[in-house]
């Protein structure tokens, strides 16, 4: 990674960091793999254009740049991926609140590998 954050592939849309040679996003763990398919479904069925979550994903990924290194760490290219999709969830309010646990809102959860 360049250290850009701006550096998403024209073609795809993607980061370079979640494709692979073929230009398919690799996966590390099932939940990368639902959160990057939930966030391309909600796009594809009209719930917010693909570029508000592009331009999200890019404020998470700057936000994260940003940070004073010791307090960063470590870089999680679908950490950020989630944070994006998680914004724009609750700024459409695509979810009810009362659905989701109130840990789950404070950070406290742990993705499933």
């Amino acid at each position: 990674m360049s250290g850009d954050h701006h550096d998403f592939d024209p073609e795809t849309g993607f980061h370079p960091s979640c494709v692979g040679d073929v230009g398919r996003p690799e996966f590390d763990a099932q939940w990368q793999r639902r959160a990057f398919g939930l966030a391309v479904a909600l796009s594809e069925f009209g719930h917010y254009p693909w570029e508000d979550f592009q331009q999200r994903l890019i404020g998470a990924i700057g936000t994260w740049q940003e940070a004073p290194a010791d307090e960063r760490g470590r870089w999680a290219y679908y950490e950020h991926w989630v944070a994006a999709l998680t914004g724009l969830v609750d700024d459409r309010g695509l979810l009810d609140p009362d659905y989701v646990n109130p840990e789950d809102r404070e950070g406290g959860v742990t993705h499933a590998r």
